[in-house]
């Protein structure tokens, strides 16, 4: 169960709403010296003056003297000292920066690589967290930072760009400020020392400083800014698909894919489909993930799929996503395959209508590269050493069989016995071993059997042909069988993750407390991975279960704060031992996922693992709502009870106050005295509306001790008899105007009660009847003994009750009651005094007329 209270949610929903004010202004240029920090300083004056908590987190002046004189004057906050390899060094203390917590910051360089030891491995991450503070930035970048630009940037500079940002976080800007200025009077200021120091002036006109150079990043910059300015124009917008694989030139393709959905005020999508034929080494997975990063980092929306046709699958997500433009690599070199099996990208133009496709050309020392690594990834990584001597054995004793039987059947049976043996080993082994034994095969049989033996020479044609189908027939039939065992593989994976995909939603969906969500969790996660996973929750401003370590829970309270990862294998803390997951739901974030692993999990791990959380979180998020669902229907019962209440009383009240009032008017008139039968009258109206007022009280009062728990029983042993006269003479007039029967059994046992609060229920039973009948009705009282059991009963020959009888016990419940005094509580407290005294109450329609009322109470022997 949640301890959230609804005030615990509404000051979220504020923080959220702050977070989301936060603002990012960005100063942009083509390169260093256009006077982008110099603007940021100046803006930051003019919100000082306009009386805004404006601070410094970091600044870069490069010891230009009137960046530094601007400085002065604008608080700044100090940096954080972090010592790495015997040195230390000074970057922003972005936890004193939260903690101060001003209106706008300043953060300079967004692209800045902080030194390891740091929060995060980038400053522009710091950014986000700010952001996600609620508090406002203002920061600078040059376009060659940019990452869909360093393409470009480094055809031209011919020159490496070390640091880069991810095009999202301008994306996120609400503002980006271009400082233009013309390629000559930035060489100006470069030879006039405004730039760089005297030293550094004549290597930066002979490298980055060329007019050419500055030249082009000025139309990269302007050309930027005016896509960034056309993709927030609120209309429609494409969507462009980029295709993504293990090769090296996938990164640039993603940044052409980033550059032309700038142009087209497009949505990017980036897919990564994987098949049966994918084999990855680390290296070509470490590329995958790489891209994947990129992608996301350039604003794309990942897709991971898996289709048996890499094309079907593309072709399957461009349909789904209604995608009008699809990006994607391919070679113009033609191979021996060529003639008879088109190319991915040939297939897809073929297949894809209405899409404009778009094949950026692979260099060709890449598509060697890759030609050859894909070839080694189909046999190295498929098994370990051990299999292939296991193998090499096997078709070493199928070698020694064959030669004992060639003398009996022949050199071409042996061929078929050879043939089976490959077909029999692709069952068991992937497609490596499989081709090795192939080849074994067919160099065995050709130098142990095929005339003449022991050499490598075929004499006749008939055998050379035969050798050639020989190998053929085994290196596709073993390859067909890996594959299809490779499927099976596959499927019997998938399949096994469904299952406990189903298992885990049928056992969240059965439960509806946190308390027994967090060992389900547990349970999955362990049978799903081969490495520790823990599950925290975060319950009253902490973690449970506790995160001992303090580095640690510092963590795991950043990813639950940025609802992103931290910790190892992640730009946040990555010096941590563990990596820490935010538990993501609609609603918010409920906890971490705490993983202890020394290798990064693989993609399809993460898949499995961000599914599992999700219907963690789900189930935990409904819980919570199911709580305040709960708290508000009670609220909101209390609401109607207590306007029920009050609006009842103030017309019960009003009646024998009225009566009172008029009975003490007539009696202050002297000519009352005169008159002994009037004024005894008015004296019993007057004693009569007291009763009826001290019984809606005490009711009142009643009910509150009862829901207290503050009702305390006096039990003594009684006689039925006793307490059936008891709760008659409560009735004052009441008993006058109704004839009782009492109908009693001879030597009814005592019982174990209460007398005084078991008469105050059987009255209000004979009050009831009294109020709900005409005068004159006769109303019955009877006491029978049943076994070990007492009955009470109470009837009448009124109008019964309604059509569901027991629907009279609850609060406030007052049927027909319209001109009656009462507040529908006195059948509520019966009920409540019965149960606390081990008995049953039930109301019920006579068989002939009116309602009956029985009380049962155990007699203790």
């Amino acid at each position: 169960m949640s301890d959230r209270t609804p005030e615990d949610f509404l000051n979220l929903a504020n923080q959220e709403e702050a977070k989301s004010k936060a603002s990012l202004k960005v100063f942009f240029g083509m390169s260093p010296g256009v006077g982008k920090t110099y603007s940021m300083l100046n803006e930051a004056h003019r919100l000082l003056k306009d009386g805004f908590d404006v601070q410094i987190g970091v600044i870069e002046t490069h010891g230009r003297l009137d960046t530094m004189k601007l400085a002065e004057g604008i608080p700044q906050i100090p940096l954080k000292q972090i010592n790495y390899k015997g040195k230390t060094w000074l970057e922003m203390d972005i936890e004193e920066v939260i903690r101060r917590n001003p209106h706008t910051v300043l953060v300079d360089e967004l692209a800045h690589t902080n030194i390891p030891g740091s929060i995060h491995s980038k400053r522009y991450l710091d950014v986000f967290m700010l952001l996600d503070a609620g508090i406002n930035v203002l920061s600078t970048v040059n376009v060659q930072h940019l990452e869909s630009q360093v393409d470009s940037v480094e055809r031209i500079l011919r020159s490496p760009v070390k640091e880069t940002i991810p095009d999202v976080i301008l994306e996120r800007a609400d503002e980006l400020i271009l400082i233009d200025i013309i390629p000559d009077e930035l060489l100006q200021r470069l030879n006039e020392g405004k730039v760089y120091f005297s030293e550094k002036i004549e290597k930066a006109k002979e490298n980055f400083f060329k007019k050419e150079n500055l030249t082009y990043l000025r139309e990269l910059s302007l050309n930027y800014t005016a896509r960034y300015v056309e993709h927030r124009m609120p209309h429609g917008k494409e969507r462009v698909l980029v295709a993504i694989s293990a090769s090296p030139h996938s990164k640039n393709i993603l940044r052409y894919a980033k550059k032309l959905s700038l142009e087209r005020n497009s949505e990017l999508f980036a897919m990564f489909s994987e098949n049966t034929d994918t084999h990855h080494s680390a290296e070509m997975n470490d590329l995958i993930r790489a891209h994947l990063r990129l992608a996301k980092e350039l604003g794309a929306e990942v897709i991971h799929s898996y289709h048996a046709d890499p094309v079907l699958g593309i072709l399957s997500i461009v349909k789904e996503k209604r995608i009008q433009r699809l990006v994607i690599g391919g070679s113009g070199k033609k191979n021996i395959y060529s003639f008879w099996k088109r190319s991915i990208p040939e297939r897809i133009v073929a297949l894809a209508e209405g899409v404009e496709v778009t094949i950026l050309p692979t260099p060709l020392e890449n598509v060697h590269s890759q030609t050859l690594r894909d070839g080694l990834a189909k046999l190295i990584p498929s098994s370990n050493l051990r299999t292939y001597v296991q193998t090499f054995l096997a078709t070493s004793l199928v070698t020694v069989f064959n030669l004992f039987l060639e003398p009996f059947t022949g050199y071409w049976t042996v061929s078929i016995i050879y043939l089976f043996y490959v077909a029999f080993l692709g069952a068991f082994v992937s497609r490596g071993p499989v081709l090795f034994a192939a080849s074994l095969s067919a160099i065995f049989w050709n130098f142990l059997f095929i005339p003449p033996v022991y050499t490598f020479l075929i004499e006749r044609l008939e055998d050379a042909l035969m050798f050639v189908i020989f190998f053929l027939i085994a290196l596709i039939n073993g390859s067909m069988t890996a594959k299809l065992r490779k499927n099976e593989t596959i499927l019997k994976t998938r399949e096994e993750r469904l299952s406990l995909l189903y298992e885990l939603t049928r056992e969240l969906s059965q439960t509806s407390k946190s308390e027994r969500i967090l060992p389900i969790g547990r349970r999955f996660f362990a049978r799903a991975f081969p490495f520790p996973v823990r599950l925290h929750l975060y319950q009253n401003h902490s973690f449970y279960p506790d995160i001992e370590d303090s580095k640690e829970l510092a963590v795991a309270t950043l990813a639950f704060q940025n609802k992103k990862p931290a910790g190892k294998f992640t730009d946040t803390l990555s010096l941590s031992s563990f990596t820490f997951y935010p538990l993501l739901s609609p609603g918010g974030t409920a906890g971490v996922i705490q993983i202890e692993s020394n290798k990064e999990p693989t993609l399809e791990q993460e898949v499995l693992m961000n599914t599992i959380a999700n219907q963690i979180a789900l189930a935990l998020e409904r819980d919570i709502l199911s709580e305040e669902a709960k708290k508000n229907f009670l609220i909101q019962e209390s609401e109607r009870m207590y306007n029920l209440l009050f609006s009842s009383l103030s017309h019960e009240l009003k009646t024998p106050l009225t009566s009172i009032r008029g009975s003490v008017s007539a009696l202050l008139d002297p000519e009352i005295d005169k008159i002994p039968s009037a004024k005894k009258a008015l004296l019993e109206e007057i004693q009569e509306s007291a009763l009826v007022l001290n019984l809606l009280l005490g009711n009142l009062l009643d009910i509150s001790r009862i829901e207290s728990g503050h009702l305390k029983l006096k039990k003594d042993l009684v006689h039925p008899k006793e307490i059936v006269q008891d709760a008659i003479s409560y009735l004052g007039r009441s008993k006058d105007e109704h004839p009782i029967q009492i109908l009693m059994e001879e030597a009814l046992p005592t019982i174990s009660v209460d007398r005084v609060l078991f008469a105050h229920a059987l009255f209000n039973l004979l009050y009831n009847a009294c109020l709900y009948t005409k005068k004159g009705t006769e109303i019955r009282i009877i006491l029978q003994k049943k076994l070990n059991q007492l009955f009470l009963i109470v009837e009448d020959d009124g109008e019964g009750l309604p059509e569901t009888p027991s629907l009279v016990f609850q609060k406030f419940f007052r049927g027909n009651a319209t001109g009656k005094i009462g507040t529908g509580l006195g059948l509520a407290i019966t009920k409540s005094i019965v149960e606390l005294h081990g008995g049953l109450v039930k109301a019920e329609n006579s068989e002939i007329k009116g309602a009956r009322f029985t009380i049962e109470i155990p007699i203790l022997s």
